[in-house]
């Protein structure tokens, strides 16, 4: 303390920030691709702890921007081709699977590359009792 002597209040600030450079891995930035409107845009997050960073990269945070965006635009691109190919395959279908192929895609805002099954009713068959 005794080198702060005569310095001024700017001066002592300065000195406090101006010091060396010493690497700390947290807290870290991390990146995740959304669409939004169409677009690909970026998100971030920062995390304080290697155990945040293990909760995040689990859920889809990524440690560049650029690697989030390219997984998200390959994500949106797999998504289009998936259903490309499942309105392909529907022309095949019979006129009765079509038309729910049809009423699923219009109930639905989004590419769905596969429409969930849908429950079959069983046929109940009576016991016979054996006397």
């Amino acid at each position: 303390m005794a080198e702060d002597l005569g310095l001024s209040e700017r001066d002592k600030e300065l000195k406090r920030w101006n010091a060396p450079y010493v690497y700390r891995e947290f807290p870290k930035m991390l990146y995740r691709g959304t669409t939004v409107g169409g677009r690909v845009t970026v998100e971030q997050r920062i995390v304080g702890t290697e155990g945040e960073e293990l909760l995040a990269t689990g859920t889809g945070w990524l440690p560049r921007p650029d690697q989030a965006e390219a997984v998200e635009t390959a994500r949106q691109e797999q998504l289009g081709t998936d259903a490309a190919v499942r309105a392909w395959d529907d022309r095949r279908l019979s006129p009765a699977a079509q038309a729910e192929a049809a009423a699923f895609d219009a109930s639905s805002a989004k590419h769905t590359p596969e429409i969930p099954e849908q429950p079959k009713r069983s046929h109940h068959t009576r016991k016979t009792e054996e006397a």
